[in-house]
């Protein structure tokens, strides 16, 4: 912005998808009382009338703009005209300082890498306004951070001026040095709440091991504050996370890193993950425990360090986990849950721990917090078998099977989707035993596999014949990974057969009839 602040009203400029107008239009309705108080003058190509140049109305709002919000959807990224045109002229403006460019995050959309990324979003937390509990809520969050943006352009540091003015008014010499002092302690004071307040969104983002989501406001963090440790260290882990895959340069890195920060907690909890990756690459336990028992020292000095950190917590109780010590590791699960509530892999593994105990209520509660993923319905599905209740064990199975099939729609998160994408599912076939289903068709082989088990306990040996051989058959989907996935279904109905005898004949039925 100019160096003379604006005066009101200041012109804001909306950029949007013509298939969001709808939400456009109930925008421009909530943005109403900031325009009747004489704040703003919004402008949109909705204002432009029948017979006027219409790429040239929208440049010359563009280039006059205080503000430019961009309406952001899966629509307005997919528009030519919006990233050519308009993106390129508002990041221009915002760059030089003409404007300030804000997204408003209208629906889900892949928008983390686009070029507005590093921009500060509305409403909080760039929450999308179609998933509050009605788009009036979002907008009115957005409409709230709009207008605290409209004072602070239009009254900069309004405190340190007056001081500036009284002291030198009154006592132009004796009192100069304590103004420059007066007025450096409110500068910095002002940088420092600024600085920490976009360190405590990358904070919260680092602690339960999203490190690459933090890296934008740690680094907003950063340049509020040059000097801030806590946001030095938080880049650090940000960038050894991308670098896991080489190994030989992540430990240099990691070391150097150490030494430049020995009292970072997220640095201890990825040299943990370290060890514990190694650890699980050895070839028998005993090579393995030296590594697990210093990952799990390194867990214990991170959360020693930051006690709020859940992501140490977790690791702390799968490491105990895979040291056979199930019982020692329920604490740090609760403690990881209690932090962090609501993260999927803090609740599946809390949940399997329960599930192995046999404490089956409290696995289906724990699975039923984030129900919305595919393996925490396949999970809860199984328990349910156990429990004699084939109807609500059929329905997460076709739950998760249409999950799969339209991630979009069941998983809102863009980091949800990218995660259930990319990440594998491990899945037990003996008590030390476990394979991994790797991919989209793996999964989607599995989940329907696990219907077909469910229907043929309830008498209904249909879907089986149907579902075995387009899975796992020699033409099927899944043939190539035949012998893992039938290992999976003989393990699960060994212990369906042994714990519930009403199922054990047809647990044997099923594996003589379709996986021998």
């Amino acid at each position: 912005m100019p160096d003379t602040p604006p005066v009101p009203p200041l012109r804001l400029f909306l950029s949007y998808s013509h298939h969001d107008e709808d939400l456009c239009d109930r925008f421009t309705v909530h943005l109403s009382q900031l325009k009747r108080e004489g704040l703003i003058a919004p402008w949109s190509d909705r204002l432009i009338t029948a017979g006027k140049d219409w790429a040239g109305a929208i440049d010359e709002n563009l280039n006059s703009a205080h503000i430019i919000v961009l309406l952001v959807s899966p629509d307005f990224l997919a528009s030519d005209y919006i990233n050519d045109i308009e993106m390129d002229r508002a990041m221009q403006r915002h760059q030089k300082g003409e404007a300030v460019v804000v997204p408003l995050i209208l629906k889900p959309a892949d928008w983390q890498t686009s070029r507005f990324a590093r921009l500060q979003a509305i409403p909080k937390n760039a929450k999308p306004v179609i998933d509050w509990p009605t788009p009036d809520h979002g907008f009115e969050d957005a409409v709230l951070r709009l207008r605290q943006m409209i004072r602070e352009i239009c009254n900069p540091a309004p405190l340190p001026v007056r001081v500036v003015r009284s002291v030198v008014s009154r006592h132009p010499w004796p009192w100069a040095l304590g103004t420059v002092v007066a007025v450096a302690l409110l500068v910095g004071g002002w940088l420092w709440s600024n600085s920490q307040r976009y360190f405590k969104q990358g904070a919260d983002l680092l602690n339960v091991g999203r490190y690459q989501a933090a890296r934008p406001w740690l680094e907003q963090a950063r340049k509020w504050n040059p000097l801030s440790r806590a946001a030095g260290c938080g880049l650090l882990a940000a960038d050894l996370d991308a670098a896991r895959s080489d190994q030989v340069g992540f430990e240099r890195r990691l070391d150097e890193a150490t030494r430049q920060y020995p009292r970072c907690a997220y640095l201890k909890v990825l040299s943990g993950e370290h060890e514990y990756d190694l650890g699980k690459q050895q070839a028998n336990y005993d090579e393995s425990l030296p590594y697990y028992k210093q990952a799990l020292s390194d867990y214990k000095d991170a959360a020693k360090l930051r006690p709020g950190l859940a992501e140490a917590y977790f690791d702390m109780g799968r490491v105990l986990d895979v040291m056979g010590d199930p019982d020692g590791a329920l604490d740090p699960y609760l403690q990881a849950v209690k932090l962090s509530p609501g993260t999927p892999a803090y609740h599946n593994n809390l949940a399997d721990l329960y599930f192995r105990r046999e404490d089956y209520d409290k696995a289906i509660a724990e699975y039923g917090v984030v129900a919305n993923l595919p393996l925490s319905a396949l999970l809860a599905a199984k328990i349910y078998r156990l429990q004699n209740k084939l109807d609500l064990a059929a329905a997460r199975e076709e739950d998760a099977i249409a999950c799969l099939k339209q991630l979009d729609i069941c998983l809102k998160e863009p980091d949800e989707q990218r995660a259930e994408q990319t990440q594998d599912w491990v899945l037990d076939i003996s008590p030390t035993r476990e394979v991994r289903l790797v991919g989209p068709a793996e999964k989607q082989c599995y989940a329907e596999l696990e219907l077909a088990v469910t229907k043929f306990l309830q008498d209904d040996d249909s879907l089986a014949t149907q579902t075995v051989p387009s899975t796992i058959g020699h033409s099927g989907l899944c043939h190539s990974r035949r012998q893992e996935l039938t290992d999976i279904l003989k393990w699960e109905l060994r212990r369906l057969g042994n714990e519930v005898p009403q199922f054990t004949n047809a647990s044997d039925a099923f594996v003589s009839k379709f996986l021998n």
